[in-house]
């Protein structure tokens, strides 16, 4: 069915346009002209399983996050529930993701979450964390990681966001429960043109 010609918008093509813009793929090669910043992670955890210390770093030239992740038993069948959202309209979030997946079988098959992977194997590149399943004694680190900003389309919108995450046993407990945020800042951006050969 074809609309008329001078039909509107619906009102939130915006939202639909955002959304699309932050799911899709990036594509192959474009100009970065900003900054994907952290500003804070408020977050709690189980003490009697894990011990979490997660600090934010800024400075006017970069900006990080490090987690040393203490676990304190062997932990099997954990479920991760996440939600990525944008800030499009003045603290008016517009949850992008909500899913909950199991976590350790994840770890085995990363094509399961195609939204998680993307992120996870990014984190993966810094530090010594989770790998596989069941999760073993021991401490996890993740060293002064930031977001690759070519992972994002060039055209990403200039919003705050969060992304919340929640680790549970199958039996409900909450082993650790925190939200990032941080913002899109296209006036402390930087052109990175990014180029690769198709041959």
């Amino acid at each position: 069915m074809k609309l008329p010609a001078n039909a509107p918008f619906p009102r939130n093509f915006l939202q639909i346009v955002a959304i699309v813009v932050v799911v899709c793929t990036p594509i192959a090669w474009g100009w970065r002209s900003f900054k994907v910043i952290f500003t804070s992670f408020p977050y709690t955890y189980n003490s009697n399983v894990i011990d979490a210390k997660l600090q934010i770093h800024n400075s006017s030239s970069d900006t990080y996050l490090s987690v040393a992740l203490q676990v304190n038993e062997v932990l099997d069948d954990v479920y991760l529930k996440y939600a990525i959202a944008l800030d499009l309209d003045e603290g008016n979030y517009t949850v992008l993701a909500n899913r909950t997946v199991n976590f350790c079988k994840f770890l085995k098959q990363h094509s399961m979450d195609s939204v998680l992977r993307i992120i996870y194997e990014d984190i993966l590149k810094e530090g010594n964390f989770i790998k596989k399943c069941p999760i073993t004694k021991g401490l996890y680190t993740l060293r002064e990681y930031h977001i690759d900003e070519e992972m994002l389309p060039s055209y990403v919108p200039e919003a705050s966001f969060y992304a919340a995450m929640k680790i549970s046993k199958a039996n409900g407990q909450v082993l650790f429960d925190g939200k990032l945020y941080g913002k899109i800042d296209k006036s402390k951006g930087f052109n990175n043109l990014k180029m690769f050969s198709l041959g």
